[in-house]
């Protein structure tokens, strides 16, 4: 029992040091190295709108050099610079008192919640209240004393902290069970629980239909049905777009149980569920794509993964020969069926990368090239590596995926560096000297072999000896 208390003192003691030094390093960030960065290099009102109020005096690039150096994603970042900055600021005695050992992470996490955004008199004058009991206090009834002494203090503080939360509702998808996911849709809680209803009294329609599904399936899909409305031609056409990467051989109908993966949009998913999706987008044959689609096939090399060419179908026949005007043949000589073949599309001397460079970095990247980051192509720029004024070319080999904050890191924040080595991996270098790298999805770059020990390769003792 006595060894749970001291770890848990030591877990939280350890929590209030990291506080301190990732605060440290934010104060030697001020917001005043982004003065360089000038009008073009400032961050759009969508990321100005997003950024947490404790950030206010640190660098624009600071949340992404911490996920750099901690190897996390930029969302956890910014969260600990947050509790950070708060801790050693307006929260000091909940610092202290984790610092001692008498208050959990998590306790600090629901004042730092609820506190964040008072005055500094209200935050001290709630801690000196609910800090002396909290070390005894479960979370919940933590956070309902220190709601009641909150809306004591400031009255508007319960008004205030909604319309923020409002502010910040969003869409977003979380990854659930194998080949699963959840829409997440954010809003004020009465319309969510009408939403709720709605989606239980249609799921009851079709259960009284004949239905005989979980309901559970049935409200999942009646909720996607709703959105999607596959049977409404009235209104104006809305594609969604889908990226599937998959081995043409894991779709063949006779393929494996063991065949490899297939991805959709960053997530795997089992290539007879691929084959299912393809079937009904009736994409399985290659035939045409669904109004506003597009097929194309991305070959890679099956040694490396490195992404060769991505090509259209009518790109295929050509390069295979197929459908190509042939000169006449020499008397006696067979007819000619080789193709020009397909390979990497040439360096352009424009800045602006070609529709064949743009597809095939796309294709390759799949995602924003910044380690941590998994915002999608569709959201990215296409980035010279070597800039088109430094002599940088405008080729494959130089461009890459990154979205447009991490584009604005690249080429405007101080002492930052990206490298983008002749493999395709990416190498950056934040301005404390850390460095992380990341690699195309679906290369992989194993080392070489070891050589084989000389007593392997000698040849045998005639002797026996």
């Amino acid at each position: 029992m006595a060894d749970i208390w001291s770890t848990d003192a030591h877990i939280a003691r350890e929590y209030a040091h990291q506080a301190a030094v990732i605060a440290e390093l934010a104060r030697r960030r001020r917001r005043e190295r982004d003065a360089a960065f000038g009008e073009r290099g400032g961050p759009g009102p969508d990321a100005v709108a997003a950024r947490p109020a404790a950030l206010a005096d640190v660098s624009d690039d600071f949340v992404s050099e911490l996920a750099v150096i901690r190897g996390c994603g930029e969302s956890e970042a910014s969260r600990l610079a947050v509790e950070a900055l708060l801790l050693t600021t307006k929260l000091t005695p909940t610092w202290g008192a984790l610092y001692e050992g008498r208050l959990t992470i998590r306790k600090a996490r629901i004042l730092l919640d609820l506190l964040g955004d008072t005055t500094d008199d209200v935050a001290a004058a709630v801690q000196s209240t609910v800090l002396p009991g909290a070390a005894d206090c479960p979370p919940g009834r933590l956070g309902d004393r220190t709601r009641y002494h909150l809306y004591r203090h400031d009255a508007a503080a319960r008004e205030r902290r909604r319309r923020q939360a409002e502010r910040r509702a969003d869409v977003h998808v979380e990854r659930t069970a194998e080949g699963l996911g959840r829409l997440v849709i954010e809003g004020p809680f009465p319309l969510v629980v009408a939403a709720r209803d709605a989606i239980g009294t249609y799921a009851l329609f079709a259960r009284n239909d004949g239905y005989t599904e979980p309901i559970g399936l049935l409200r999942a899909t009646v909720a996607l049905d709703l959105l999607l409305r596959p049977w409404d031609t009235s209104r104006p056409p809305v594609t969604a777009q889908l990226t599937i990467h998959a081995a043409i051989p894991a779709l063949r109908p006779d393929a494996p149980a063991e065949a490899p993966p297939a991805e959709v949009d960053g997530t795997w998913i089992s290539a007879a569920q691929c084959r299912q999706v393809l079937a009904e987008l009736d994409l399985l044959g290659l035939g045409p794509p669904p109004p506003g689609g597009s097929v194309h096939v991305a070959l890679d090399d099956p040694a490396t993964g490195r992404t060769v060419a991505v090509a259209t179908r009518a790109e295929l026949r050509r390069a295979a020969g197929i459908g190509r005007r042939r000169s006449r043949p020499p008397a006696g000589a067979a007819p000619s069926t080789d193709g020009p073949g397909l390979g990497p599309p040439p360096p352009t001397r424009g800045y602006r990368p070609t529709a064949a460079q743009r597809r095939l970095v796309t294709t390759r990247d799949r995602r924003c090239r910044m380690p941590g980051c998994t915002r999608r192509p569709g959201r990215c720029d296409i980035d010279h590596v070597t800039p088109h004024a430094d002599g940088g070319p405008t080729a494959c080999a130089n461009l890459c995926c990154l979205c447009r904050r991490h584009h604005r890191i690249k080429t405007f924040a101080r002492d930052w560096t990206f490298t983008l080595l002749p493999d395709g991996r990416l190498v950056v270098r934040t301005p404390a000297g850390v460095t992380r790298t990341t690699s195309p999805p679906g290369w992989h770059h194993d080392p070489p072999p070891d050589p084989p020990e000389l007593d392997e390769t000698a040849p045998p003792d005639p002797h026996g000896t």
